[in-house]
């Protein structure tokens, strides 16, 4: 059976719970409702990478939620919601001030193939589009192991934030330069990679590898690591990974972002590995493949990405 707009209008929501995440990352609800979804989150300097731009692992979070939310607000009492992969094609720079609102609308939801799919967009303060998103999810049925503590609210203290790189660490500099810099601590690797606590560990022309360690702040309601800390985890190192292709001086940004979620890494497991690695380069775009891997080798996530070279 699938379900009609209708159908998710009708649908009694369940009862709002507050995410606590979504309060450490700033993210907040502006107007819910079955199939339907606001949600808004201010960007600024705890979210900027190295060069103090905001990315769209700046809201990776607010991105995993809406329009991902959307489909989990529609969802049947016995049943859960988790996304299997995430789109984000960027419209314009992300603003390194101010208000992010990301809108989310079920698109379809097929509750007998047990899968659904949600779009939405994510707009700056003046209302201009910066990312158009994409959501398909699956049904799941496993216990809510952490939802007590993750739903309950708590506000979590929020660490101190590292510095960006000062601009004339930068200056002067070939992106892998900038790179091996970071890698080595000699360049702050900004406040972004330090709430993650991303650590580079190899580093090339056109690939490089990292880690972080699960936390519990990162849990889903199902004890898992939610979504938007992988996608963060995943812009950073694409990030990075286009910037070791630049010249001195020369910009980048990335385009876009398509990750499937291939497997949940617990939060009390051990490091999570980042590969990057560019698959083809022109003179102005780039390709990237990444993926995040357990200690055993096995695939958590895998992303692609297109990065401009400026």
């Amino acid at each position: 059976m699938t379900a009609t707009a209708d159908d998710l209008h009708t649908r009694k929501p369940a009862p709002e719970r507050v995410d606590r995440l979504n309060l450490f990352m700033g993210v907040g609800a502006r107007e819910i409702r079955p199939g339907h979804l606001v949600l808004a989150q201010e960007v600024g300097a705890r979210f900027h990478d190295h060069r103090g731009q905001t990315i769209l692992g700046s809201v990776g979070v607010l991105a995993d939620a809406c329009p991902g939310g959307a489909l989990g607000n529609s969802m049947p009492s016995d049943a859960g919601m988790v996304l299997s992969q995430i789109s984000a094609t960027l419209a314009a720079p992300m603003p390194a001030h101010g208000m992010v609102v990301s809108t989310g609308d079920v698109v379809n939801l097929d509750v007998d193939a047990g899968i659904g799919l949600a779009a939405g967009a994510m707009r700056d303060g003046d209302g201009n589009t910066v990312a158009v998103l994409q959501s398909r999810g699956v049904f799941v049925t496993r216990p809510r192991a952490n939802a007590d503590a993750v739903l309950s609210g708590e506000r979590l203290p929020v660490p101190a934030s590292e510095p960006c790189a000062a601009p004339d660490e930068l200056a002067g500099r070939a992106g892998l330069d900038i790179v091996d810099g970071i890698a080595s601590e000699r360049i702050a690797r900004g406040p972004l990679a330090g709430l993650l606590d991303v650590r580079l560990t190899d580093v090339e022309r056109g690939s490089l590898t990292a880690t972080f360690a699960p936390r519990d702040w990162m849990s889903n309601y199902l004890g898992s690591i939610q979504g938007g800390i992988l996608i963060t985890a995943a812009d950073l190192v694409n990030g990075l990974v286009a910037q070791t292709l630049t010249a001195i001086d020369q910009q980048y940004r990335i385009l876009d972002l398509r990750i499937d979620f291939v497997r949940s890494p617990a939060t009390d497991g051990p490091d999570i590995r980042a590969e990057a690695e560019v698959v083809r380069a022109g003179r102005r775009l780039a390709l990237i493949e990444s993926r995040l891997v357990d200690d055993s080798g096995q695939v958590l996530i895998r992303a692609a990405a297109s990065a401009q070279l400026l």
